[in-house]
């Protein structure tokens, strides 16, 4: 990522956090819209007792979510913005978050799944080589699957700050660098996608 692009998703999280102070808001959704993601998102597969983990967590609203679904989970959050690496693990104890940047800073563990939610609709340069290169990363990282979600550029509308991605080209970067064995729900809810990437 850019560093002047990270720099400012970095301040603009950072603004949403003191705003709104908690809640879908400081990850620029609707209630309804976290909801539907992380609800498709959580479908990857059975999360019981798995070691998860959630990239670009924000304030960690994705943990609730899948214990609630499926009782206990070993889950690790991260994320690129301090103060919400600070709000997730003060309000969610039974949970690990780390403040980085997994392509700067790897990250040597494996686990059973990752998830990667919301973080490919920010706008920035290249944004389509960076999910590329994130979901590379993530993919490699997991024993059984990565789920990850965007905005298909298959739209009426387009806003300037966000970022749509190609979904054909996507399906096909996942199958020829990633595995053979990927779903894609293309507009399964207003413009998003979601893909679900499986171990051979």
């Amino acid at each position: 990522m850019d560093p002047s692009d990270r720099a400012r998703i970095v301040a603009n999280y950072r603004q949403l956090l003191s705003k709104h102070g908690s809640g879908a808001a400081v990850g620029q959704w609707s209630d309804e819209g976290q909801r539907f993601r992380f609800a498709k998102l959580a479908q990857v597969g059975d999360l019981s007792g798995a070691r998860v983990l959630d990239i670009g967590c924000g304030i960690g609203d994705l943990f609730p979510y899948l214990t609630g679904l499926y009782g206990k989970i070993d889950y690790t959050g991260i994320d690129i913005v301090p103060e919400l690496v600070n709000f997730a693990a003060a309000t969610h104890r039974a949970a690990r978050f780390l403040c980085l940047d997994l392509l700067a800073e790897p990250l040597s563990e494996s686990f059973d799944y990752a998830v990667i939610s919301g973080v490919f609709n920010n706008q920035m340069r290249a944004a389509t080589a960076v999910l590329k290169d994130l979901t590379r990363a993530a993919y490699g990282m997991c024993s059984r699957a990565l789920a990850f979600n965007f905005i298909s550029d298959r739209v009426n509308h387009v806003d300037a700050d966000m970022a749509y991605h190609d979904p054909v080209e996507i399906l096909r970067f996942c199958i020829d660098e990633l595995s053979d064995r990927v779903v894609m729900a293309h507009h399964y809810e207003r413009c998003d996608v979601a893909v679900y990437v499986y171990r051979r």
